[in-house]
């Protein structure tokens, strides 16, 4: 019987501490992964078209495990229906950390994403409790045909970017107030600094095999890189990460006259892949996916052929946190309860609109040190006889090897 495999922006006031150091404090990598995130199985709370599954659900119909080849190695698996006509919602997963974090410098080698395809909403993301009191961090998002990654903050609070400083960033900001009612904005748009390479979303990352991000949470600041496949600073690869001037300009720095602790707390981390909804619905019309169908949601409901590039492959998730030695802060992680269904976890309704990337901004592709990867093809189921979550010799935290490229 064959197997499925569910595999202000002001840098000059910004303060780093020469004496942080990051520890590992949870590795979300390979088998850890299932037993450490909680499958969300409401509606979703973006109205999306789309039918959220549990794991065991997930499991059996070979929609999360894991993953072999190309650039995967024991890599995270997660990807929706590509067999039924579903005029009721795209199966898809949805999946929230069970930890939360007080600060932290999240690591995460993504070799594949769902983006650049018409109907489509993925998100790499993290969320505070009672949202938005609690902030909300998008680290990788975009809807439909985008090409270039959108990274973006949402408060409950008015607080503005300055963009005095941004050329010491590769992105542009988009939007500079991060309140989810903020004038002028729309709804939920939040403060959004778009990215110009396309390396850094969609069919552009999959085809250049993906690459790391990395994102650091201070009091201070919120920092994001992104690197290619075949570019990984040594202290990355060894798992000893510290942001340094080695890794180059940031793609994003959100900082101004604010202290990011006043408005994000404790957060969780989440993979989501819903279906047109509040932004990809809208944009659908607006894009050139708007010559397939009628509307967004008749074509997601009528097309699953068009979903098998629709998939997250994850080789490594790592948070870390400073060592005590940052006197700005005080980092921590904490159990919170699983989320189920839509209350325990208040959501955002993401409401946005879609715009062009300006392509003639576009990163040179590093093409001597990228593996295109390809549908998967060798799946491994993620349920198996008790105890096989648990980590070898002895269940501490071990060193991750992360392929060296490749």
């Amino acid at each position: 019987m064959q197997r499925f495999i569910l595999c202000t922006m002001l840098l000059a006031s910004i303060v780093l501490p020469a004496s942080a150091r990051y520890q590992l404090v949870q590795d979300y990598s390979g088998e850890n992964f299932f037993t450490e995130f909680d499958f969300f199985t409401g509606p979703d709370p973006t109205q999306g078209h789309v039918q959220y599954k549990s794991m065991v659900d997930a499991n059996s119909t070979g929609l999360a495990g894991f993953i072999d080849g190309g650039n995967a190695t024991n890599a995270i698996y997660m990807g929706v229906d590509t067999k039924e006509v579903a005029p009721g919602g795209r199966g898809s997963v949805r999946v929230t950390s069970k930890q939360a974090y007080q600060h932290f410098l999240l690591i995460a080698d993504i070799v594949h994403m769902p983006g650049g395809l018409c109907g489509t909403w993925p998100a790499f993301w993290t969320v505070g409790q009672d949202w938005p009191n609690n902030g909300e961090i998008d680290i990788l998002e975009g809807v439909n045909d985008q090409k270039t990654n959108y990274m973006t903050l949402h408060t409950a609070d008015s607080i503005r970017l300055n963009a005095k400083h941004a050329n010491n960033f590769a992105g542009s900001v988009s939007t500079p107030d991060c309140a989810v009612d903020a004038p002028g904005q729309f709804e939920n748009q939040g403060c959004a600094i778009e990215d110009p390479s396309l390396l850094t979303y969609g069919t552009g990352f999959n085809k250049a095999g993906g690459g790391v991000f990395a994102v650091e949470w201070t009091s201070q600041q919120i920092r994001m890189w992104f690197f290619p496949r075949g570019k990984f600073p040594d202290d990355i690869v060894n798992s000893r990460p510290s942001p340094n001037p080695g890794w180059g300009p940031p793609r994003s720095v959100f900082a101004g006259d604010f202290n990011m602790d006043d408005h994000f707390k404790t957060q969780q981390v989440v993979f989501d892949t819903t279906f047109c909804g509040a932004w990809a619905g809208p944009a659908f019309a607006q894009s050139s996916c708007a010559s397939l169908a009628s509307t967004c949601e008749d074509f997601v409901s009528n097309h699953p052929e068009a979903f098998s590039e629709a998939y997250w492959a994850i080789n490594t998730l790592q948070v870390f946190q400073d060592d005590g030695n940052q006197s700005s802060s005080t980092a921590g992680a904490f159990n919170v309860p699983p989320v189920s269904a839509p209350g325990s976890l208040p959501e955002p309704t993401r409401s946005r609109q879609s715009s062009q990337s300006a392509e003639s901004q576009v990163a040179q592709r590093n093409t001597s040190h990228t593996v295109e990867m390809k549908a998967p093809t060798n799946k491994r189921n993620i349920i198996h006889e008790p105890g096989m979550f648990r980590r070898k010799h002895g269940g501490g935290l071990l060193p991750v090897v992360w392929p060296r490229d490749v």
